[in-house]
């Protein structure tokens, strides 16, 4: 090919490259397009379904477009095959599981990480941005009462945050002591755990399932035994899983009396507060929440208890040289952007290049203020309580003990597992509430987990009123 056909095909392909950078009217031709659309979504969102099913059932696959679709088109395409289906988190009614947030203001965060698309994860490449994550971290830090010296990084979510902690933890023993470790954690621990273990090559150590009360807390003396048992045996305790907030029930195991077990034996200890973390806002909850400034790393997910869209964990280490230890890396390519001695996120991360995901927590923080997510989690527990107090005051039903946070689990009283889980069908056929199950005691429990923070007084009495109604039913 000559130059004057390679001079002509580049031309053609350039025209067509050029289309990708949208031009400024199509730009705000979507925007009109997304604007309404999102207004529509709120709208519809308020007194919608909690729950769609399976819908007009499995969504099709599409094939690789070819040709350019109209932007409206492609809107339509996504919310028919993505908003007919399935869970609704967004919703006031959705009680299930730990309910995502999925808060305006984090969206747009989102939209303009995206946009203008910085480079965060290392200082030299992008200052601001690297930043602004930092400051969002250093208020985890301060919110959990951290001391100076600790750090920690945003991650996907609780299951990356987990393994993050373990590789920490991993890094402050030799090799040659891993094999005598000794893990301690309940069978309410989440999964997650046992997933990092196994991810960070330490899943062939022994597990200590350490029993739990009659609140589903973990045994202080009982794990102080089997710490003791163990090094009589010749092992080495090595680090203990405590929970702040259970995914079954909401519990809180006793932080204070494991952070002093903990440290008297000379074990990591590890609190995952995912879920029940950000309670420690709170006047109710602070004191029940406050011995998390005393483990070596904790788990927070801002995508539960500050209400921000799935996608945003967090992991903070109370030394944060130790989390350091176990990701700083570079290379001769990076030497231009790793001037200086500024923090780079990179360096406390197993991620290296990663959504800004900063932003949207930074700007949620800063549109809102924190005055109004702690008066959103205050009201919460107030919520989970009087839906206790609901249950409790219907005929055939048996509760789980008052809740510690905002999760309330209950079944219908009696031998078998029928009955609660006829319940749960009446109730999710109606769409109107969302419940999730699990199993305590080897018995099928309903659970009415209160997180979103479009949940107001008004859904939690709808809730009740579809639970009695299909208790009638029944």
């Amino acid at each position: 090919m000559g130059a004057q056909e390679l001079g002509t095909s580049l031309a053609s392909l350039e025209a067509r490259a050029r289309e990708l950078d949208t031009s400024s009217q199509a730009l705000s031709e979507w925007l009109e397009h997304l604007t309404r659309f999102a207004a529509e979504f709120v709208a519809a969102n308020a007194d919608g379904p909690a729950f769609h099913g399976e819908g007009a059932g499995p969504p099709p696959r599409t094939p690789l477009p070819t040709t350019a679709a109209p932007f409206e088109a492609v809107l339509a395409e996504y919310r028919e095959a993505v908003l007919t289906r399935s869970l609704v988190p967004t919703s006031g009614r959705f009680f299930g599981y730990v309910p995502g947030g999925g808060l305006p203001s984090a969206a747009f965060g989102d939209f303009l990480a995206a946009l203008t698309n910085p480079y965060a994860s290392v200082y030299g490449a992008s200052p601001g941005a690297a930043q602004i994550e930092n400051s969002a971290v250093q208020w985890l830090v301060e919110m959990i009462g951290y001391p100076a010296g600790a750090w920690g990084t945003l991650q996907s979510g609780g299951s990356l945050a987990a393994l993050t902690a373990v590789v920490a933890a991993r890094e402050t023993r030799p090799p040659a002591d891993w094999a005598r470790g000794v893990v301690y954690l309940t069978d309410e621990c989440h999964l997650s755990i046992r997933k990092a273990l196994h991810i960070a090559g330490l899943g062939p150590l022994p597990v200590r399932s350490v029993p739990v009360d009659d609140r589903l807390r973990m045994s202080v003396p009982e794990l102080a035994r089997r710490i003791e048992e163990d090094r009589r045996r010749g092992l080495l305790p090595w680090m203990v899983f405590a929970s702040a907030g259970t995914v079954n029930t909401g519990a809180v195991d006793p932080l204070d009396q494991i952070a002093a077990v903990a440290a008297a034996a000379g074990l990591w200890l590890h609190v995952d507060a995912a879920y029940g973390g950000f309670f420690i806002l709170t006047e109710r909850a602070h004191a029940l929440l406050a011995g998390m400034a005393r483990a070596d790393s904790v788990v927070l997910d801002p995508h539960k208890g500050l209400f921000l869209p799935y996608g945003c964990g967090a992991v903070l280490v109370r030394d944060g040289d130790a989390l350091r230890k176990g990701f700083a890396f570079t290379s001769s390519y990076l030497k231009d952007v790793h001037a200086g001695g500024e923090v780079s996120p990179a360096d406390y991360s197993p991620e290296l290049t990663r959504h800004f995901r900063g932003l949207r927590l930074w700007m949620s923080l800063k549109l809102h203020g924190v005055e109004r997510f702690r008066a959103a989690l205050e009201e919460k527990l107030i919520l989970a309580q009087l839906a206790h107090e609901g249950l409790l005051e219907m005929p055939g039903i048996e509760t789980v003990q008052a809740p510690q946070l905002s999760c309330v689990a209950f079944r219908v009283r009696g031998e078998g597992d029928q009955a609660t889980e006829r319940l749960h069908a009446r109730v999710l056929a109606r769409g109107r509430v969302q419940l999730s199950s699990t199993r305590l005691w080897g018995r099928h429990y309903l659970r009415l987990c209160i997180l979103c923070f479009r949940s107001h007084l008004s859904d939690v009495e709808e809730a009740l009123a579809e639970i009695a109604a299909a208790i009638a039913a029944d």
